[in-house]
């Protein structure tokens, strides 16, 4: 890697950690090496593991898992932090930076993610491209509202819509939703649960981008990699296939925003 890459994800990660300390969050730095439970294995199916002392261990492949465990474990006061550091994933090294929030409310979210956008947004000089969203929690009112097996959850999942159509029929309304564009899948989800919870904070979000720089797409289908996340989630992308920024809810009322460090990323 040249000296100009290493000074420069150095001068991001100090100039990002600087601006969240500002902002009231609490800096932390683990351990690279954590203990390690099998039932994280689902969480982190590519966790680097091995033994000592009887006792499993693993290398750091996420942090918002290693803060959420540290927090746990301590029971901390606290409830904003921020970091920087590796992760390693399928035995590659990545630079991720970010923040955990705990509890948060609406208000905290949105306030988060302004910050990582507008950060993000100075330093590459160029506004999101596209910022893609979704709720868990929407699929879930459909799959009530019209009474739909579960099966239907895997089928939006993996985009298999003939499969939809064979089971609901292609006058359904709900396969007449999935075979919208993504482009327009948000305005008719807000025809029916625009007043609902999970809606909450897809419009708020909405509300605060440029009004046309930045495309802002609901895609019901939409998921993270990883499994953890189980409500609202995101992805911003500035020109290529790789999210410059990502984040989610997950387990009991946290949240937490991850920026790419790594070349492809905003490196």
């Amino acid at each position: 890697m040249e000296n100009t890459s290493i000074l420069k994800r150095i001068s991001l990660a100090n100039d990002y950690l600087q601006l969240i300390d500002e902002a009231g969050y609490e800096l932390i730095d683990l351990n690279m090496v954590e203990p390690f439970k099998m039932e994280n294995k689902n969480y982190h199916p590519d966790s680097i593991v091995f033994e000592r002392n009887h006792q499993l261990f693993a290398m750091r492949s996420d942090w918002t898992r290693s803060i959420l465990n540290y927090n746990n474990t301590f029971q901390l006061s606290q409830q904003k932090f921020g970091y920087f550091g590796p992760v390693l994933r399928q035995f590659n090294t990545q630079y991720q930076a970010g923040v955990e929030l705990f509890q948060p409310s609406v208000t905290d979210i949105i306030e988060s993610i302004e910050l990582h956008i507008n950060f993000v947004e100075k330093i590459s000089e160029s506004p999101f491209t596209i910022l893609v969203v979704n709720n868990d929690v929407l699929l879930d009112m459909y799959i009530e509202l019209y009474d739909l097996p579960d099966q239907v959850k895997s089928y939006v999942i993996d985009k298999n819509l003939s499969a939809m159509r064979d089971m609901l029929g292609e006058d359904h309304p709900f396969y007449q939703l999935m075979i919208l564009p993504v482009s327009q899948q948000f305005d008719r989800v807000d025809e029916q649960f625009g007043e609902s919870e999970p809606m909450q904070i897809i419009h708020r979000l909405k509300d605060k981008l440029p009004s046309s720089q930045t495309r802002f797409v609901l895609d019901l289908s939409f998921r993270s990699s990883q499994l953890y996340y189980n409500g609202f989630y995101f992805q911003a992308f500035l020109t290529s296939n790789t999210p410059i920024l990502s984040g989610g809810q997950y387990a009991e009322g946290a949240f937490g925003i991850g920026i790419n460090l790594s070349t492809g990323g905003l490196l």
